[in-house]
C-alpha cells in the first residue's frame, strides 16, 4: 500500500482510530469490532430483544415512541437488530448501544422477587 498519496490530516486520522482500535481491543476485545464499524458509519447499535410469542408488526410504533421517550432519538427500525429471547418472559428489551430499557416480565418478577 502506497501511503505517499495521502496527506498528514489524513494519515493523522487513520492512526487516531488505529490506535482507538488497538485499545479497544485490549480492554473489550470482541466488541471492539463493533464499536469501530458503528463509529466509522457514524450510526449507533439498535437492538430489540423481544419475546418469541410477539408480533413485531403490531408493536412497531410502540418501539419508535420507546426509544424516543428513553433515548430521544427516532430510530429506523430497518437498521434495528432483532433478537428472540425466551428468556424475558414476555414483552421487550431495548438497546441503544451499551444502554438498555427492560420492560419485561422477568425484569418485574426479579424486582419483586428482592422484596
Amino acid at each position: 500500500m502506497d501511503i505517499s498519496k495521502y496527506n498528514k490530516s489524513e494519515l493523522e486520522q487513520v492512526y487516531a482510530i488505529l490506535k482507538k482500535y488497538r485499545d479497544l481491543k485490549k480492554n473489550i476485545w470482541k466488541k471492539s469490532d463493533e464499536v469501530i464499524y458503528f463509529e466509522l458509519n457514524n450510526e449507533k447499535k439498535i437492538l430489540i430483544e423481544y419475546f418469541p410469542e410477539l408480533k413485531i408488526d403490531e408493536i412497531k410504533d410502540f418501539l419508535k415512541n420507546l426509544y424516543k421517550k428513553h433515548f430521544w432519538v427516532e430510530i429506523d427500525l430497518c437498521k434495528a437488530s432483532f433478537k428472540k429471547s425466551s428468556l424475558l418472559k414476555g414483552w421487550v428489551r431495548i438497546f441503544l448501544w451499551d444502554d438498555m430499557v427492560d420492560i419485561s416480565f422477568e425484569n418485574i418478577y426479579n424486582k419483586i422477587s428482592k422484596i
